[in-house]
């Protein structure tokens, strides 16, 4: 027996060289120093234990078919969208949070009392005169995309982002609501360093967003690493991105004598900044003033230390920069004799050039020179706002007037110590200043607020779904209808106990081949699910049946077997020595890649090597729409009927009849598929409103056990009068309750006459049972909640098949 998927049981490529971005250069700048360099001092520190407090979440918005988002409340026929705003209890848990995280990030060791050692009659004294203000730092931090909008959730989103919604936990480049946005996962995930390692304190950062965000909409897409993705599929280019770094792009740039060739490129990602890795970067930063040398004291030198990085290969040839690589290595070999620089790239990295390299030298030893030399882009410390000759003294890009910008700084000892005062002064008005941390904050809120209006609620429509009627809501949805896990266990059935002996791998079931149709979509016999042929069959233009072509559509990504991750290296063996590869292979081409190209610093693998039957009948073991009530042949249900009983569904509350006024009658709905089998939309919106004039509906599956009306059936104001289920598909049919969603007759309908005046002559508890069905197509598919459900059941159900039969 072989596992099915079905909708019914019966019961351009961005070159990592030549990106410019930031490794944090103001992490250190000023404090009496010039013109700055990253640096890695990494001490132990014991975390304090944290303390979780619960967050309520309070999302309103709910998502319909086409990508036509509708939000609504629970009960209540608002017809207005407020703006989204985090509520005082979830600012007050992401305080406590804030304090902790400055402790586990060493930033609370920045000297009590102490203040800029500068001449305080060159500078302005109120912070506000100096520094940005809030609103300022969110419009920075969130550059383009503060005033665009796009949904980031729905059908489309899911689609575009499958890859890297699948790749998320194994730690692939671009990463989409890691662990869940779960902060306890994801402090288990800072606590693990010794296996989890360089991602350990993203996991920790990312909790603000955990706290800020528990009441939002808006998926996350965010990033790890001190670069930028190498590579952005053109889907993913118009959703905003989390990270630290950012390129430094705008006229100003120009205007210094430079041009970053990292932002010609159309496809440069823009990703909105957070203050991520603050141990590394902004911690190192509290311990200057207990370090640092006295102005006078310092070497007139300039002192860079960094990592040696592959240069471009027109770099090689031509002397073209493209990147910060380039920009390294023609620091360090432009300067290999200098008495005024001293360039290097440290010893541990054993690709560079002896002749290049010297020991690593301590964030102690770098402050005792005057002048520290930063080659990167922007970031949290807002390197963009930083004015030459006013914060830092310029540099070509080709490092080839170093030398000349040091003779004139020496030239110039007052307004060069000028300078060296103003840098001071803008890392501590970030970082240090009494009204630093509390702004923050504020920033941080600020940013996940505008990112919900823009991302998440504001993008709905005002329509609500159709249960302002109910006067008796019952408990909690969590009380009332069943849970992520309980779903997955029904739709999967048997196959979720693991109790079949049975591999699905691919080269176990070559004699599938000879059983059912492998490179052919059949109507009413199995096929193996192959992504090319899905794609073709999806086609509008294509020979298949509307119902095929819908099924082949909504069946990718889900179940391409091309689809493809570029895992990091050190992840994939991580993977592989902890036995959690899941069954990944190594793949020769990338599904999502249009150049071809891979990185040496990744591994490309299958993301699901298994093979996967789907159809709308039951064989063995196969995916399908729907299965009989009771089926012990082995289908694993799946929503590929969604967005067209979501279409019919939509229309409810416009053309519905309140439950007193409708006619005290049944109607059949027998054969209403076939009459508008050949409708258009409004015509079958007008029949289906004249089903909905009446209080009592018949219903009986269809002969293929595929009715698909039952949905809005369920969710009108009318009661559904109908037989035992005999058939159950993403709706869960035998969920249902007679006298609570619905009036139970014998299957040859004779006792209908006898159902309808019992209704009748206790129609208060008539109209209970026609709420109660009501609820439960909302908390199936409308609820604030039904989305995110839905999408963690079809991940679950496809990875709980990937490590029982597939791996």
């Amino acid at each position: 027996m072989s596992p099915i998927l079905s909708a019914v049981v019966t019961k351009t490529s961005l070159n990592r060289s030549k990106q410019r971005t930031t490794v944090l250069k103001l992490t250190l700048i000023g404090f009496l120093a010039l013109i700055i360099l990253e640096t890695q001092v990494h001490s132990g520190f014991d975390p304090v234990e944290l303390s979780f407090h619960s967050v309520k979440e309070n999302s309103n918005a709910q998502y319909y078919p086409n990508d036509a988002p509708i939000s609504g409340t629970s009960l209540e026929n608002d017809q207005s969208t407020k703006p989204y705003a985090i509520s005082k209890s979830v600012k007050k848990e992401y305080e406590r949070w804030h304090e902790t995280v400055r402790k586990l990030s060493q930033m609370d060791q920045f000297p009590t009392n102490w203040t800029p050692d500068v001449n305080w009659k060159n500078h302005p004294t109120r912070r506000s005169k100096r520094f940005p203000s809030v609103d300022e730092r969110i419009k920075y931090y969130m550059g383009k995309w503060h005033n665009s909008s796009i949904p980031m959730y729905g059908t489309q989103f899911d689609r575009d982002t499958y890859i890297q919604r699948q790749s998320t936990l194994h730690f692939a480049d671009i990463l989409v609501n890691l662990y869940d946005l779960d902060r306890k996962q994801l402090y288990e995930c800072y606590k693990n360093k010794k296996e989890l390692q360089v991602f350990a304190p993203y996991c920790r950062d990312y909790i603000d967003i955990a706290i800020l965000h528990a009441g939002g909409l808006a998926n996350v897409i965010h990033f790890i690493g001190d670069a930028l993705p190498s590579y952005m599929p053109e889907a993913l280019l118009k959703y905003p991105m989390f990270a630290k770094v950012r390129p430094l792009c705008g006229e100003e740039l120009d205007e210094r004598g430079y041009v970053n060739s990292f932002c010609k490129n159309s496809q440069m990602v823009q990703p909105i900044i957070l203050p991520l890795n603050r141990k590394r970067h902004y911690g190192t930063a509290s311990q200057v003033p207990s370090n640092d040398t006295p102005w006078s004291k310092k070497i007139p030198k300039a002192i860079w230390r960094g990592k040696y990085e592959s240069v471009d290969s027109a770099f090689i040839k031509h002397g073209s920069i493209s990147g910060s690589p380039d920009m390294k290595y023609a620091l360090v070999s432009t300067h290999l004799n200098s008495s005024l620089v001293d360039a290097k790239f440290s010893k541990h990295n054993d690709d560079a050039p002896e002749v290049m390299t010297a020991p690593y030298m301590d964030m102690k030893e770098q402050l005792k020179y005057r002048y520290i030399i930063s080659i990167e882009g922007e970031s949290w410390a807002m390197e963009g706002t930083l004015q030459p000759y006013v914060h830092y003294i310029p540099i070509n890009e080709d490092m080839s007037n170093v030398e000349d910008m040091i003779y004139w700084a020496e030239q110039h000892p007052e307004l060069t110590r000028l300078i060296s005062e103003r840098s001071t002064l803008f890392i501590f008005d970030l970082l240090f200043h009494p009204d630093a941390i509390r702004d923050e904050r504020r920033v941080v809120q600020g940013i996940m607020e505008v990112y919900e209006n823009n991302y998440g609620q504001s993008v709905t429509s005002s329509v609500n779904g159709n249960i302002g009627f109910i006067s008796n809501e019952q408990a909690g949805r969590s009380q009332r209808f069943p849970g992520v896990e309980e779903r997955v266990q029904y739709y999967m059935g048997k196959w979720h106990e693991h109790k079949v002996s049975i591999s699905m791998k691919r080269e176990d079931v070559v004699h599938l081949n000879s059983v059912v149709m492998a490179n052919h979509v059949g109507k009413d016999s199995p096929f193996i699910a192959s992504g090319y042929v899905l794609s073709q069959c999806a086609h509008a233009n294509r020979t298949h049946i509307e119902y095929l072509r819908r099924l082949c559509s909504e069946a990718l990504p889900y179940f391409d077997d091309r689809n493809t991750a570029d895992l990091k290296s050190n992840s994939f063996k991580r993977l592989l020595k902890a036995k959690k590869s899941g069954g990944m292979k190594l793949a020769l081409h990338s599904s999502w890649r249009s150049d071809g190209a891979s990185s040496k610093e990744s591994k490309r693998v299958l993301l699901d090597d298994s093979v996967k039957l789907l159809g709308r009948i039951k064989p063995t073991c196969l995916f399908s729409p729907r299965g009989e009530a009771g089926d012990d042949l082995g289908i694993i249900i799946w929503p590929f009927n969604r967005r067209n009983i979501l279409s019919t569904s939509r229309w409810i509350k416009v053309i519905d009849t309140d439950f007193a006024a409708k006619h005290a009658h049944a109607i059949s709905t027998d054969g209403l598929k076939a009459s508008t089998a050949c409708m258009d939309a409004s015509s079958i919106r007008d029949r289906i409103q004249n089903v909905l004039q009446y209080r009592y509906l018949l219903v009986q599956d269809d002969a293929d056990c595929a009715n698909i009306d039952l949905t809005w059936m369920l969710f009108s104001r009318s009661v559904l009068i109908m037989p035992k289920p005999r058939c159950e598909s993403w709706v869960m049919e035998t969920k249902l309750q007679p006298f609570v969603h619905y009036l139970p007759i014998e299957e040859d309908m004779s006792d209908v006459e006898e159902i309808v005046q019992w209704a009748e002559r206790n129609l208060e508890h008539s109209r209970l049972v026609a709420e109660r069905s009501t609820q439960y197509v909302h908390d199936l598919l409308f609820h604030p909640d039904a989305i995110r459900d839905q999408k963690l059941i079809m991940e679950r159900i496809m990875d709980t098949y990937r490590r029982y039969y597939g791996g």
